[in-house]
Parts: C-alpha cells; structure tokens; sequence
C-alpha cells in the first residue's frame, strides 16, 4: 500500500489507519508502531505520528507512553456509559424528529440494505447501514448541538457496531422496523419507546459478551500460570504484544 499524493499525508495516513480499525483489520491486541505504518505507506514517521495523535482524539487509539498505539478496548463501564447516553440522546432525537416522505424512503433504503447484508453476512455492509439508519434519522431532528454530540460518538459506535453485527444484528433490523413503521403513522411516544428498547437491547448484548469474555481470558490466564515459578509467571503474562500487526 503506498500514498502517491505528497500533499496532506497526514490526513490520508489518518484515513487508511482509520478504515483498518473500523474494518477489524487491527484488533486492540496489537501494537500500533509509527515504524510499521511508516513502512506500509512508504513515508516518513512524522505524519504517522499526527495521524495517531488524531485517532486517540477520536477516541478510536490510545497511546501509552513508551509502549506505543493500540485500537481502544472498551470495558463493561464504558459500555454501560456510552449506551446510557446514546439511549437519552436518540430518545430525543425521535421526539424532535420530523419524518417526511423522502426521510421514510432514506430510512426504508437502509433498512432494506441491511437485511439484505444480514442474509449475506455482508458485515461492513450492515455496519454501514446500520449506522446510516441512525444518522438519518439524527438529521430529521433540526437541533444542531444534538446532532453534533452524536456525529462525536460516530467512531467509537462503529467500533461497537462490529461486535454487535453477531450479537443483535436480526433483532436490531427488527427493532429498526418498528420504529420506522410508527414513525410513518405519526406516533413519536411508540417510536421512543421502541428506541429505548432497541440501545438496551444492544446495550445488555454487549456487557454480557464483554463479561464472558473477560471471564475466560482470566481462567485462561490463570490455566496458562505455571505452577512453581513465580518469576517466570510474571514475565510471561506481561509479554508485550506484537510489534508488526498481522
């Protein structure tokens, strides 16, 4: 892969780091180096550094120091955080909505596109239909600062939308529906409630995967944990991740 237009590398290193995070290419396993990007894009470190610089205010990297870059993970708390949010947020968006024939046709269009991605397990498809229901019906709302603070939680949601894609992708084109459908007949307090229900819905799918997911890493790591060498035992569960993405 190599950029070929000099001008603005910064943002176009910006936007290829960014499509692999969204893409699952690079999980939050692997460290993120300025070297290896450096390499897979065949310029200098400087404008690798700025890009990550701008993902981690994106809220799509941390950076710790001395060890480098790695694709934000989410725990139990964040998830909960996060949804709590995002159900008061989209809650008000549907209240102020206005659902106009050409919006009930956008919204019908993705709707369909994702079940559609569903039945091909077409995964960057449905994210991104997903995610388009939502974003219209955000612009059906005429408050520009609520618009504003969710287009700031658009990357973070995508990351989350990967996993979800397993979890409660059939439920959530069925949720998605119904609202559509008592949106279409006027019937905003309906649609609320089924909006409500839907960010729960995704948001308990996600904490339960992410607990049992960290409770088998753990027993694992304790099954992994030699028995009689505590030293060795250290060393081995504070390996470094690999440098070179794979």
């Amino acid at each position: 892969m190599r950029i070929n237009i000099p001008a603005n590398l910064t943002q176009q290193a910006y936007g290829l780091i960014r499509d692999e995070i969204l893409s699952g290419k690079l999980n939050r396993e692997q460290r993120l180096t300025e070297e290896y990007f450096a390499q897979q894009f065949q310029i200098s470190k400087s404008p690798i550094r700025e890009a990550l610089n701008r993902l981690e205010a994106d809220g799509l990297v941390r950076i710790v120091p001395r060890k480098g870059a790695f694709v934000r993970d989410f725990s139990v708390q964040d998830i909960e955080e996060i949804y709590e949010l995002r159900e008061i947020l989209e809650a008000a968006v549907i209240r102020g909505s206005e659902i106009d024939p050409k919006t009930a046709k956008q919204l019908t269009a993705v709707l369909e596109k994702a079940k559609e991605c569903i039945r091909m397990n077409n995964k960057p498809g449905y994210v991104s239909a997903d995610a388009a229901f939502h974003t219209i019906l955000a612009q059906a709302n005429k408050n520009s600062r609520l618009r504003a603070i969710l287009e700031s939680m658009h990357n973070q949601l995508l990351i989350l939308r990967h996993r979800t894609f397993e979890l409660s992708g059939r439920t959530s084109i069925v949720q998605h529906g119904l609202i559509l459908k008592a949106l279409i007949k006027g019937d905003r307090e309906r649609a609320t409630e089924l909006m409500i229900e839907h960010i729960r819905t995704v948001r308990e799918g996600l904490a339960k995967s992410l607990s049992r997911t960290n409770h088998e890493n753990a027993v694992v790591s304790q099954n992994r944990a030699p028995s009689g060498g505590r030293g060795r035992s250290t060393k081995e569960n504070t390996a470094a991740p690999s440098l070179v993405p794979k």
